[in-house]
């Protein structure tokens, strides 16, 4: 078609890269189904059709990135060695964290019950941040410790 040239060239100066080819082909499938499309409108047509499918390609194309960040946010399924290495980790942290103050050990349970610094330090009649700052800091040597090589235990 004599309009195809141009409407490539127009997708690809509004950003489809790629999917230039794709986008025209699609506008003029779309623009096929108007029977009684006048010859001089025709350009306009099409250009406007091929506006429009390079946005919704836009559109598209961030929805998929979007997507792709949340998966990669979301937690992956333990595989066997991943759940032996866990079982491990807990093993060794179990005699350590034992030893923390009762209330740090609370904090910590409440931590991993989902609850945030904020909430624990009203539960508490504290601020958060130095709810935060107590546990961090008696929670370090834990920290320490869990990040030395399992046989190197000074």
């Amino acid at each position: 078609m004599a309009h195809r040239t141009r409407l490539v060239a127009l997708a690809i100066r509004m950003g489809a890269g790629a999917d230039a080819e794709d986008v025209v082909q699609d506008a003029l499938l779309r623009t096929a189904t108007f029977a009684r499309l006048e010859e001089e409108r025709a350009w306009p047509f099409l250009a406007t059709v091929t506006a429009r499918l390079v946005v919704d390609h836009h559109r598209r194309m961030a929805r998929e990135q979007a997507l792709r960040r949340h998966a990669a946010l979301m937690p992956r399924p333990h595989g066997f060695e991943d759940t032996v290495a866990d079982w491990d980790e807990a093993r060794r942290a179990a005699p350590l964290i034992a030893l923390l103050d009762p209330e740090i050990r609370h904090v910590a349970h409440l931590r991993m019950e989902g609850a945030t610094w904020g909430q624990i330090g009203v539960a508490r009649g504290e601020s958060a941040a130095a709810v935060e700052m107590r546990y961090r800091r008696a929670t370090a040597p834990v920290r320490r410790a869990m990040n030395r090589p399992a046989g190197n235990r000074r």
